[in-house]
Order: C-alpha cells, then structure tokens, then sequence
C-alpha cells in the first residue's frame, strides 16, 4: 500500500492482476491518452485485443508478473497505473513494461511501481533489469535515470535501452529451480511483439515525470 502525493488520505494498492480484471484494465487503457497510449503500445490502439488482454490476466507470476496500481473509493476499484515483467532464467535478466493513468503523474507512483519491479526481478534471481523506451520519453528516461538505469542504443535508432544490474539478487530461487526442472532448457520469456505484453520490444512508459 502506497500513500501517493495526491493527498494525505489518499492510498494506492500495488497488487498482482487477476483474471477477472479484465474490464477494470480496458477501462484504464482507453482512458489513456491518444500520446500517451502510442507511447505504450508503440503505435496507434485503442484497446488491448481480446487475445493480449487474456495473456495479461493469465500472467503466472513465476516467469511472467502483471502489477497493477489501483485506488478504492466507495467499494469501486479504479486502475492507476500498470507494469508487465517477463523473466528469462537462462539469461538472468528480465525485462519489464509499465505505465501511470495521465493524471495520476508527478505523484511519485512510478518511482514506486519500479522499485517494486525491482526487488521482485531480484527476489526471483534476476541479475539485469532493461526495456526500451522512445528515445523523446523523457519521463521514462528521468525515471530510469532516477533508479540507477544506464542508457544504451535500443533495438531501433527512435528507441532507447534502459538496463541495470540489480542488487541483493537471490541467489538460487527460483531459477535454478526452473532450470533444474527443464532438464537445464532455456526459457524463453513470454513477452514478445508490441502489444501490452511485450518485452522482446518492450512498451515504453508514457511520456511526463512519474
């Protein structure tokens, strides 16, 4: 629980998304902004697809985690913000996506929201957090930077690569569990392509200090 800028009385849960969330989450992509939602998805939606909505509920919380930032007023739970995180044992890094609702900026949930990110990524063994960003997200950026990010070329010459190397990283859990139990195979994180669940690609936050 978060007590957010807003207010003295005003509290933000931190919680993993469930299945049944599904409405709350589309209400809280299309109340985006039509920038702030290119900034995400890296092109022009208006809603997560049916099937990308379902793969970001189904998150397992093992190597793949939907957060979601929500307020509660008079028994209604509101989406304020969201991240996506996909692990890769085999490499020890993860990779990660996230976003704060257009009026709920410069209220420090961010900040919050990525240190989460964090202590999760090294609670399950993960070495090396990263993700790109456009390179005119200048929020993401001073975010980033304000964690201890370091900047590096992106997959494309408009993106940006945010990458860190993690502290008080757990030291056998739960990977070497996983790659014990896959025979030592490589898995793969199941983020992949541009849309909410992305990571080979990973939708970048939107644009404003957090």
């Amino acid at each position: 629980m978060l007590r957010a800028k807003r207010g003295p009385e005003t509290r933000v849960a931190v919680r993993p998304a469930r299945l049944n969330d599904g409405d709350i989450l589309q209400i809280y992509v299309r109340g985006l902004t039509t920038q702030s939602r290119y900034n995400r998805f890296l092109g022009a939606v208006s809603e997560l697809p049916p099937s990308e909505l379902a793969r970001t509920l189904a998150a397992n919380g093992l190597d793949t985690l939907t957060l979601l930032l929500t307020t509660t007023a008079e028994d209604r739970e509101t989406v304020v913000g969201e991240a996506r995180v996909a692990l890769s044992c085999a490499d020890r890094a993860g990779e990660f996506s996230m976003s704060i609702a257009d009026d709920w900026r410069r209220h420090g949930l961010g900040f919050a929201l990525l240190e989460e990110i964090e202590r999760k990524a090294a609670a399950d063994g993960i070495e090396w957090l990263f993700g790109d960003t456009l390179r005119t997200n200048d929020g993401m950026i001073a975010l980033a930077r304000g964690r201890g990010f370091q900047l590096e070329p992106g997959l494309e010459p408009r993106l940006v690569r945010i990458r860190k190397r993690l502290e008080d990283v757990a030291p056998d859990l739960p990977c070497r569990k996983w790659t014990e139990m896959d025979d030592g195979a490589e898995r793969q994180p199941a983020i992949s392509g541009r849309h909410f669940d992305s990571a080979a690609r990973v939708p970048p936050l939107e644009p404003g200090p957090f």
